[in-house]
């Protein structure tokens, strides 16, 4: 289970503006911004999210790795490590669209792509790498972290909710 510490570290950790925001406060933008710009914005700290859980993962596995300092770095996100030394650079891909993960297999062919569970599974080769984590999970828990501790249970926020299925 994702906690909600958890996304709230990916906020902050994908809007320079909230480095040092409070839980509050960081809820009292999301809950202020127009209701079309929801989706983009959960999808975005549900990719933030996705490449935490993943490195965590990875380190209860025993592997070294870790996210890029730019959550927008260049064609991947996260680093395999050997001490200092990156050995892989693997992109991640929090979907469940098959068909987005396609296209970026043919736009970046020598790039390692680890995806969801639920998309990953639809695809038969080596070309996707199972990371163990549902996309749903990761949905839930940013629509959970938002909607759980929402003041306005009408938020825009709400939306997020609405989208994925879960009781207001």
């Amino acid at each position: 289970m994702i906690e909600t510490s958890e996304v709230f570290e990916a906020i902050r950790r994908g809007y320079n503006e909230f480095e040092a925001a409070s839980n509050t406060e960081i809820l009292d933008y999301f809950s202020a911004i127009d209701g079309e710009s929801v989706a983009g914005h959960a999808s975005h700290i549900k990719g933030i999210l996705f490449e935490q859980e993943y490195v965590d993962l990875l380190a209860a596995r025993g592997v070294e790795a870790q996210v890029f300092e730019a959550t927008n770095h260049p064609v991947t996100d996260i680093a395999i490590m050997d001490g200092d030394n990156i050995v892989q650079e693997i992109q991640l891909k929090a979907t469940d669209s098959s068909s987005y993960i396609s296209a970026t297999i043919e736009e970046n062919l020598d790039v390692a792509i680890v995806a969801t569970s639920e998309v990953a599974a639809g695809f038969d080769d080596d070309t996707v790498t199972d990371s163990g984590i549902d996309d749903a999970a990761l949905e839930q828990a940013v629509s959970e972290a938002v909607l759980d501790e929402a003041v306005n249970p009408m938020s825009p926020l709400s939306v997020i909710g609405w989208m994925f299925g879960l009781p207001f």
